[in-house]
């Protein structure tokens, strides 16, 4: 996707995005822009500067519990009336541009499990492997149908912790392989993998190589959350056969609803403009609480929710069978 965004935009929005941020910012060099490559909606480290998980608040009580007695309460899954009336629902017009929805960072708390999953069901669901409530929240997610995908942990370059189950560059291939599918085999009924954080891994020809041999041995489809412009992961995965995308917006930079519904407006006009358009968001009260709302008046603007599977292709977005430049804006 080619991007209209001049130097003199990007360079206002990653300042004004610094100064948002604050101290959650470390002090880091961003990684270097490579003008080749293509500059959809990137911020260098996006996702990985904005909140890590074990700092963000609604992944974050569960360190702070004095026992274990919160693992073992019971779930209460009762559907919201969108999912429970699903068959009587009239079915969206097909004709309508597409918008896909994936949540990462979910597995360390319940409250971002609960809230994930009484969203639509076509809002695809991302999960930490090997942390608290990981199991949980694929079993639950895969009981509705959704689809669900192991969000791997990949080194990044402001080396933020990971958690369990991190992907490094150091790691022969042999380890590598090994932590991959130790992840992958912890949650029940994934259909592929994305990358948390990964700005340096994703990065590295051999280290994807690895990662996308590993997911074509278990038929799994890889999605690039885009957080350096030096990914290689989308082309290494088109280049093994994998079905593959990356993410065209990041909803939740910013933790305001007017901020979140900024994006939302953004990705809304790329699905227009390009037929389909995928966000990555995260499950914090403010973007759950957005979605819950904006979710059900989709037909007011002009698009249909579909699976995150109906994204995936073969082939580079920039190289698609009708030519067209993917814009940001």
């Amino acid at each position: 996707m080619v991007s209209l965004m001049g130097n003199q935009a990007q360079s206002a929005e990653e300042t004004d995005q610094t100064q948002a941020l604050g101290p959650l910012i470390f002090n880091s060099a961003a990684p270097e822009r490579n003008s080749a490559a293509p500059e959809r909606e990137y911020r260098a480290d996006t996702e990985e500067a904005i909140e890590p998980h074990w700092l963000a608040p609604v992944l974050n009580d569960l360190a702070h519990s004095k026992d274990d007695t919160e693992l073992a309460k019971p779930l209460n899954m009762t559907p919201p009336f969108w999912q429970s009336n699903h068959s009587a629902e009239q079915e969206p017009d097909k004709s309508l541009p597409k918008i896909a929805i994936l949540i990462d960072d979910l597995g360390y708390n319940r409250q971002g499990m609960t809230s994930a999953l009484a969203l639509p069901t076509n809002v695809a669901l991302a999960i930490l492997p090997l942390t608290p409530f990981a199991h949980a929240t694929a079993t639950q997610s895969k009981q509705q149908q959704r689809v669900t995908i192991l969000h791997a942990p990949m080194e990044n370059v402001r080396e933020l912790k990971l958690g369990p189950g991190g992907l490094y560059v150091k790691m022969t291939e042999t380890q590598l392989k090994k932590a991959l599918l130790k992840d992958i085999e912890s949650l029940p009924g994934i259909k592929g993998v994305n990358n948390h954080m990964g700005s340096l891994l994703t990065a590295q020809q051999n280290s994807m190589n690895w990662v996308m041999e590993v997911l074509k041995g278990r038929s799994l489809f890889f999605i690039d959350s885009l957080t350096s412009a030096h990914s290689v992961a989308e082309k290494t995965a088109i280049e093994y056969g994998l079905p593959t995308t990356s993410r065209d917006v990041f909803l939740d930079n910013i933790r305001m609803e007017k901020a979140i519904d900024k994006q939302f407006t953004r990705l809304v006009k790329l699905a227009k403009r390009n037929g389909e358009a995928l966000a990555i968001g995260h499950p914090y009260p403010e973007t759950m609480a957005y979605l819950k709302k904006r979710l059900v008046a989709l037909e007011k603007d002009g698009v249909r929710l579909v699976p995150l599977t109906d994204m995936l292709r073969k082939h580079p977005k920039s190289n698609a069978a009708n030519q067209k430049k993917r814009v940001t804006e």
